[in-house]
């Protein structure tokens, strides 16, 4: 243990480093899970997302499902969709033959709708301009030989697309929330009480926002703790990495519209990701923590075993 032992204050800085660290990390954690029980708006990874940038931002993006609202905003695949919706709810829950023709009748009056909302002249014209000016945003972020005006006229662009793809994909959405739970309704209530909930098909975003806030919280007590110290420092470090990397400091790019304080190329976060590195490389779990009374005598063992074998040789 000698050999990695730094001496008393360095060793007591490292121990206070460690705990703070996953202080903040739990903080975090607790906070994103209460908004998920209490708050209307729970926490939504969709925000870091889609503000994304630098050479990452479209892995990013791609994580979010239909990010630019294009399947929406196509009537033929809206069509084939809620058809699926159909025969998955008739299926789950064993639906008779009146039910499903019910199903069906509510499925035509999708499709009227649907077919009567592209119609119309004023959301045609909107759809038209909004497919156009994504696809000029899209073609400036793939040239990798645009100048730094026209991306920083891109990234502008970007944000007021999102508020033009929320107004056009709104009442669709709404329109197949609203459809989904009168497919349901048609149950009765013994069909969904031996059915029970109908399945959902979560997305990698789904599984991010359940992730990301009990991951959080998971760190941050290892980190206080002194339990699977090395681990649990690198977990916290590759998340504070994800973090870095989706809204970069770097030359050329657009600010953090969030960031506090200002930043070129080192910010917060990488700060903070160095020093979670630095404790995955020292057994601080052992000085002070749980990692000193569940492994520590294994630790022990190893090494002594490694200084009789030096001194024999």
């Amino acid at each position: 243990m000698s050999r990695y032992y730094p001496g008393f204050l360095a060793a007591l800085f490292l121990v206070l480093l460690r705990i703070a660290i996953g202080w903040h990390f739990l903080y975090e954690g607790l906070e994103k899970v209460e908004s998920r029980i209490k708050d209307k708006k729970p926490f939504s990874a969709e925000i870091y997302l889609r503000n994304a940038t630098g050479p990452l931002a479209p892995s990013f993006r791609g994580l979010i499902p239909d990010v630019d609202g294009l399947e929406a905003l196509d009537p033929d695949k809206l069509k084939s969709t809620w058809a699926a919706d159909v025969e998955d709810v008739a299926k789950h829950y064993a639906f008779d033959e009146d039910q499903r023709t019910k199903a069906k009748a509510l499925l035509e009056k999708q499709i009227q709708w649907t077919v009567y909302w592209f119609d119309d002249p004023a959301n045609a014209e909107k759809k038209q301009k909004y497919l156009h000016d994504l696809e000029v945003v899209e073609k400036t972020e793939r040239n990798p030989d645009a100048l730094s005006y026209d991306q920083e006229r891109a990234w502008d662009s970007r944000r007021s697309l999102e508020s033009d793809r929320r107004e056009l994909t709104k009442p669709i959405l709404d329109q197949e929330k609203a459809f989904e739970d009168s497919l349901v309704a048609l149950a009765t209530p013994e069909q969904r009480k031996g059915a029970g909930s109908l399945n959902e098909h979560y997305s990698t975003l789904d599984v991010l926002n359940v992730a990301t806030p009990y991951g959080l919280v998971a760190i941050g007590v290892c980190l206080i703790l002194g339990f699977l110290t090395p681990w649990s420092a690198l977990g916290a470090a590759m998340f504070l990495a994800m973090i870095y990397l989706s809204m970069p400091p770097w030359p050329g790019l657009p600010p953090n519209p969030k960031a506090e304080g200002h930043y070129w190329i080192v910010s917060k976060n990488l700060v903070e990701m160095l020093a979670c590195l630095v404790l995955a490389t020292v057994p601080t779990g052992h000085w002070v923590g749980l990692d000193a009374l569940i492994l520590g005598g294994r630790r022990r063992r190893r090494l002594a075993a490694k200084n009789a074998a030096a001194e024999s040789a």
